[in-house]
């Protein structure tokens, strides 16, 4: 087989594969990113009424520290630990959300651990008041989107968004997150995502 024959087979393999496609980063650049951390938030809320399931099961225990488990939307489990004596961050109760294989949206997976903080604010311009979820951490994401978020971020969002496996979700988001891509600051910043996917670049 001469040179030129075996280079036009390894361009044809190479364009093969490409077209097989792969792993991709996170998209949407800075409303992409806070797509992310508000997917991330809604394991512990889902099942309930208010939109904060296990915080509610968390402090109905008693207990001062707890860990509770739910299962994520799809597959992997997301682990809320209550721990009154950590430090807190600028909320009314105050955990961690522990992410393991947590999958959201059928096609990626959240690993690693969040501090987390629940407020509540009545808000005119949301129908039912609205919650205030802060995290800090880092987590992975693996699958259809290979990325992480780095999260120090404010989400403000309606009770009900928390359970929203689709349609469109309005949030305001307060803070900084940074990906493989981009390193991004929120101030008041009013975003309008899509609840039930990550987008890719």
């Amino acid at each position: 087989m001469n040179r030129f024959s075996r280079l036009t087979i390894l361009s044809a393999m190479t364009l093969g594969l490409a077209a097989c496609g792969g792993s991709a980063k996170l998209g949407g650049g800075k409303d992409g990113a806070a797509q992310a951390a508000f997917q991330a938030s809604q394991p512990a809320g889902r099942g309930s009424k208010t939109g904060q399931a296990l915080v509610e099961k968390a402090l109905a225990s008693g207990a001062t520290n707890i860990t509770l488990t739910a299962n994520c939307a799809k597959s992997g489990k997301a682990s809320l630990t209550l721990d009154a004596t950590s430090t807190p961050l600028d909320g009314l109760i105050n955990y961690s959300i522990t992410y393991d294989a947590c999958n959201e949206d059928g096609q990626n997976e959240y690993n690693g651990t969040m501090a987390t903080s629940l407020g509540v604010k009545i808000d005119s311009s949301y129908t039912s008041g609205a919650f205030i979820i802060g995290m800090k951490g880092k987590l992975t994401i693996t699958g259809e989107i290979e990325d992480f978020i780095d999260a120090d971020v404010k989400l403000k969002m309606e009770f009900a968004a928390t359970s929203a496996s689709s349609g469109s979700v309005k949030l305001v988001v307060n803070g900084t997150i940074k990906t493989e891509d981009g390193n991004y600051a929120y101030t008041d910043s009013a975003i309008t995502i899509t609840a039930g996917e990550l987008p890719k670049a």
